[in-house]
């Protein structure tokens, strides 16, 4: 038994010690929302990347920069597309950006520090908890127009109005080698 023991604890221990490299190969993030008419979905995808993290026992893994060029979100038509753009600001902030810090692996879950920087404005969101998915894992977090300063879109004289909450979806594809 005290055998058993030790060699479980030595298991634990090396286990512990191993640095485990984590190649991101695709990027997709999405902006929920929804109307008096119904809900909209515009997202971005970047495919073919091929950054290397490496998660370090003690140290965590380095922080993550992704630009997101917004003219590239798609919302399903010209209309919608030319409606997202407009409403964040897209000429005067063409760049959106996510920063993840802090990477912590606990229990076999990730969580993370993410700033996110959309129409000028800085979000913050401490010890968020990165779900697993099946091409990697994902990141959800509710924001508002407000917090952005900026104001819920409505068309045709007030009768389309958007809700003040959005959903905004983060997703890393990566694999492990």
């Amino acid at each position: 038994m005290n055998v058993t023991f030790f060699f479980l604890l030595f298991n634990l221990f090396v286990a512990s010690e191993v640095s485990e490299t984590y190649v991101i190969k695709e990027k997709r993030i999405s902006v929920k929302g929804k109307t008096s008419l119904g809900g909209f979905n515009c997202r971005y995808v970047e495919k073919g990347l091929n950054q290397s993290l490496i998660m370090h026992p003690q140290n965590g893994m380095p922080d993550l920069d992704l630009n997101v060029i917004v003219e590239n979100f798609g919302c399903g038509n010209f209309i919608l597309n030319k409606d997202f753009r407009k409403t964040i600001k897209a000429k005067e902030y063409p760049t959106a950006k996510v920063r993840v810090t802090n990477w912590v692996r606990k229990s076999g879950k990730f969580y993370c520090n993410m700033f996110v920087t959309l129409a000028g404005k800085q979000l913050t969101f401490r010890d968020l908890e990165l779900v697993r998915v099946k091409e990697g894992v994902k990141a959800n977090v509710e924001i508002q127009f407000s917090q952005l300063g900026l104001s819920p879109p409505s068309k045709m004289g007030g009768m389309v109005k958007v809700d003040e909450n959005l959903d905004l979806e983060i997703v890393l594809a990566y694999s492990v080698l």
